[in-house]
C-alpha cells in the first residue's frame, strides 16, 4: 500500500488530500496509465450533502469531474459513508478516483504545457504548524471554530490533521512526521475578521485567551514590538489597524485584524 498526497477541489477549495495508490488502469487506445487513488476523508455534518452532491456530479458520464491541480478526476465505483467517523459531528468517506481519459487541465497546467508566457498562479493554500501534542491541538483549533478536514494516521511516525479556518481558502496542516521545525516557533499568522470585539468575545466564550486589543500609531502594519502601540481598536476604526493575538498551546501566535464587512 503506497501513501501519498492528491490534490483536489473538493467542496469549494483545493485541497491536499492523503490518498492510497491502486492499480493504475491503461486505456485500450493504449498511452499512459491512469492514476487510481482511494481517499479517506472526514466532513462535518453540516457540509455532508454539499459533498454528496460533488461526489454524484463527479460519479456521473456527463457530469463535472473533481478538479486538481495537475488532473481531472472521475469518482468511480462509487463510495461509502458512515456517521460513526472520528467524531460524532464529522461523516467518514471512502472515496475512489481515478483521473480521467482525457482530463481537462486546469489552467495553470494548460499555461505551462503551452508556453504562453501567461504568469501561473502562485495560491498560498497551506501552512504547517509545528506542534507537540496532535490531540491537544486538534482539540483547540476545533475550540476555536477550524473545520476539521482530515485526520490520517499510516503509522506511528506519521500523521497528519488538515483544519481550515472559517471563511479561509488557506487551511493549516499539522501532526507528527510532517516538520522539523520546533513547536511553537510560528509567529504572526493573520486572521481578517469584520469585527474585532465580537471576534475576541467569541474566542473567551470558547475557552481561548486572547490579548487585548491594541493599534498601531505607524499607521502601516504593527510593529513586532509594543512601544507604538496604543489600546483599544483604532479611533477611527480604520481597515487593518486593529489587532488582537492568541496563541495556541505550543506558542504558536495567531493575530486577528479587523477588516470591516463595508469595506471588504
Amino acid at each position: 500500500m503506497v501513501m501519498t498526497t492528491v490534490h483536489v477541489t473538493l467542496l469549494s477549495a483545493l485541497r491536499e488530500v492523503p490518498a492510497v495508490e491502486l492499480p493504475s488502469f491503461t486505456p485500450a487506445a493504449g498511452g499512459r496509465p491512469l492514476r487510481h487513488f482511494a481517499l479517506e476523508l472526514h466532513v462535518p455534518r453540516e457540509r455532508h450533502q454539499e459533498l454528496e452532491a460533488e461526489l454524484r456530479a463527479a460519479s456521473a458520464p456527463e457530469g463535472e469531474p473533481l478538479r486538481g491541480r495537475d488532473a481531472a478526476w472521475r469518482v468511480v465505483g462509487g463510495w461509502t459513508v458512515t456517521t460513526h467517523g472520528p467524531s460524532p459531528e464529522l461523516y467518514d468517506y471512502r472515496v475512489e478516483i481515478q483521473e480521467v481519459e482525457s482530463p481537462a487541465r486546469t489552467e495553470s497546467a494548460a499555461v505551462a504545457a503551452e508556453g504562453s508566457g501567461t504568469s501561473l498562479e502562485f495560491r498560498l493554500e497551506l501552512v504547517v504548524l509545528p506542534v507537540s501534542d496532535v490531540d491537544r491541538a486538534k482539540a483547540f483549533y476545533q475550540a476555536v471554530g477550524f473545520r476539521l478536514d482530515g485526520d490520517h494516521t499510516s503509522d506511528e511516525s506519521y500523521r497528519v490533521v488538515h483544519m481550515t479556518p472559517p471563511g479561509s481558502p488557506c487551511s493549516i496542516l499539522f501532526g507528527t512526521g510532517v516538520t522539523t521545525a520546533q513547536p511553537g516557533t510560528v509567529r504572526g499568522l493573520h486572521l481578517v475578521v469584520t469585527d474585532i470585539e465580537r471576534a475576541c468575545l467569541q474566542l473567551r466564550e470558547r475557552g481561548v485567551k486572547t490579548g487585548e486589543i491594541f493599534h498601531d500609531t505607524c499607521d502601516m502594519f504593527h510593529r513586532c514590538t509594543d512601544e507604538t502601540r496604543r489600546s483599544g481598536p483604532h479611533p477611527q476604526r480604520l481597515k487593518y489597524r486593529s489587532y488582537a493575538t492568541f496563541n495556541d498551546p505550543d506558542g504558536n501566535e495567531w493575530v486577528l485584524q479587523e477588516v470591516p464587512a463595508e469595506t471588504q
